[in-house]
């Protein structure tokens, strides 16, 4: 009788333990082409931030509060004046907190001069 138990037993496990097949190979998808790099806002002449400003100060304002929105604390390192196409942009260096740079463009064209 136990011997009869300990076969049963031995086959319950032995049962338990087989694997079942793996499934059969799927064939391959077509890989999606992957998109283009999408350009960060305000990274580039191209994609530069417009600043909608009255005058020089409260310009000088919003592109300080967009940096920090978008970054959070920063530390100009440089701030120059570009021009192309007939607009004015302000090409501001900022370090990050994180040590890392970052070069910004904002349409000044608005508020240049006044």
């Amino acid at each position: 009788m136990m011997r009869r138990l300990w076969l049963a037993l031995l086959a319950v496990v032995a049962i338990s333990c087989a694997t079942s097949p793996p499934p059969p190979p799927q064939p391959a998808a077509a890989a999606a082409p992957s998109p283009a790099p999408a350009v960060e806002e305000g990274t580039t002449p191209e994609t530069a931030v417009l600043v909608e400003a009255a005058t020089e100060a409260t310009g000088i304002a919003w592109e300080n509060d967009w940096i920090f929105r978008r970054y959070g604390r920063f530390r100009k390192k440089t701030v120059a004046l570009a021009g192309q196409e007939g607009r004015k942009l302000d090409v501001i260096t900022v370090e990050l907190a994180d040590h890392s740079e970052k070069v910004l463009y904002f349409d000044i064209t608005n508020f240049f001069g006044k």
